[in-house]
């Protein structure tokens, strides 16, 4: 495991130059243990001297950090050390408790369901021979620097062997976007963030300083980007964030279909280390998971193979995170240089939006209503008050829309407008838990 390891964030290196964290196994920090490095040497169940499972044929055929067992059980006792699904019984499931908890540690072996239903009663000779060796755990991280310290963090993880959506699908948009990130010039910072579900992100985290942490405003954690469910953003800790109202409001313009939920209500991952107390560093979880319970059907099986991701809702994903970062970097607030009404449809202003009117008849889009409501009120919104992102939510109006618009008032300097950079709120006093409310 631990060459495969190094190969994969080699060939990561190949697309980003990212820097290696290595945490040596039996460091601890609040409970968590990085585990130490195991492998497989022989795995089978025989009866009467025929092997009938040869738990090597397939990653996921024995549980990660099975102990080794070599004997001879009944029936009763190995059912208790198999893991099987009838609901997919072709597949091999995924068994990872025990890296999260060496304490616990016994032995499983993972065999389909169908292969499974072939066992009957009798006396079993299992050969199970793994071994544990000291190794390092390791993070990857990458940095792009923007005219800001102020820092956005994208965080997936590498732990899943062989599962394309549960993980690497993610990693592999994330890098996509980190490339597409080095053609812009950013106000904020950008940090990519990848290694092992949970535990990766806590042994990153506890050495950093309140000046680095301080910097990390936001973050969104990605997986499950290619199923063919409708997009899912489970939100921050408080809600209400920027971070928060970017995703929402994105998904809402630019996604076929998309569901926002509470904290914790999508699939449930790494966000809960970056909002722990003393970093609460706002985290917004994007998937498509189907439910908290049941993501998708091949999920944590050998299934999540790369044939069964959708690359229509790939795209969208990568889409979305786009959109999502140009929100963030063009967020702004307005303010005026004039006093009065402004005469819109003038020719030396040229920016009134038409409206439907009952005594003429006009070719308008389907939205032009909302812009014409939106006239009403913008002046006023001149005054600082309220920044872009606020006010597309406030008229359901696309933001990039919205922002090249408010541009042309900027070029008739009627108004200047000033970048908006992230305040996070990290008292519950003022915020709205579980929701995705401004």
């Amino acid at each position: 495991m631990a060459a495969a390891n190094e190969d994969l964030f080699e060939r990561i290196s190949r697309e980003l130059p990212v820097k290696l964290h290595r945490y040596k196994s039996g460091e601890t920090h609040n409970g968590w243990v990085v585990p130490q490095h195991w492998q497989v040497h022989q795995a089978t169940i025989a009866l009467n001297g025929q092997v009938l499972f040869d738990g090597q044929a397939n990653t996921l055929g024995v549980a990660t950090y099975s102990k080794p067992f070599k004997g001879e059980i009944d029936f009763a006792e190995l059912k208790q050390h198999v893991v099987t699904d009838p609901q997919n019984p072709d597949a091999y499931i995924f068994h990872c408790m025990w890296q999260y908890r060496p304490w616990d540690v016994d032995w499983a072996l993972s065999i389909p369901y169908r292969d499974f239903q072939d066992f009957s009663p009798g006396t079993y000779e299992v050969n199970l021979a793994t071994s544990y060796v000291d190794g390092e755990m390791l993070v990857a991280e990458y940095d792009h620097q923007g005219r800001s310290d102020q820092t956005i963090v994208f965080n997936s993880h590498t732990c899943h062997p062989h599962q394309a959506n549960d993980g690497f699908a993610g990693v592999a948009l994330l890098i996509r976007l980190f490339q597409w990130l080095q053609t812009r010039e950013t106000h904020y910072s950008y940090k990519l963030v990848l290694g092992p579900e949970h535990l990766g992100t806590v042994f990153y985290l506890k050495d950093k300083t309140e000046d680095e942490l301080a910097r990390l405003a936001s973050g969104v954690f990605a997986e499950m980007p290619g199923t063919r469910f409708p997009l899912k953003a489970a939100s921050s800790f408080l809600g209400g964030q920027v971070i928060d109202r970017a995703i929402a409001h994105t998904l809402k313009h630019h996604a076929h279909a998309y569901e926002l939920v509470p904290w914790r209500k999508g699939a449930g991952n790494d966000e809960t280390v970056w909002e722990a107390p003393g970093y609460e560093i706002p985290f917004v979880e994007l998937t498509r998971c189907r439910d908290l319970f049941d993501p998708y059907p091949q999920y944590h099986t050998h299934l999540d193979a790369p044939a069964s991701l959708d690359t229509a809702a790939l795209d969208e994903f990568f889409d979305i995170l786009c959109k999502t970062v140009q929100v963030l970097e063009k967020n702004a607030r307005l303010y005026r240089k004039f006093t009065g009404l402004i005469c819109l449809s003038h020719p030396n202003y040229d920016l009134y939006m038409e409206r439907p009117d009952p005594a003429v008849a006009k070719d308008l889009d389907h939205d032009s209503e909302k812009w014409g409501v939106l006239l009403d009120s913008l002046l006023r919104y001149f005054d600082g008050a309220i920044d872009i992102l606020g006010i597309a939510e406030k008229h359901d109006l696309p933001f990039e829309q919205l922002y090249h618009y408010l541009l042309k008032f900027q070029e008739k300097g009627l108004i200047d407008i000033k970048f908006d950079p992230i305040t996070v709120r990290r008292s519950p006093e003022s915020a709205s838990r579980d929701t995705f409310d401004a």
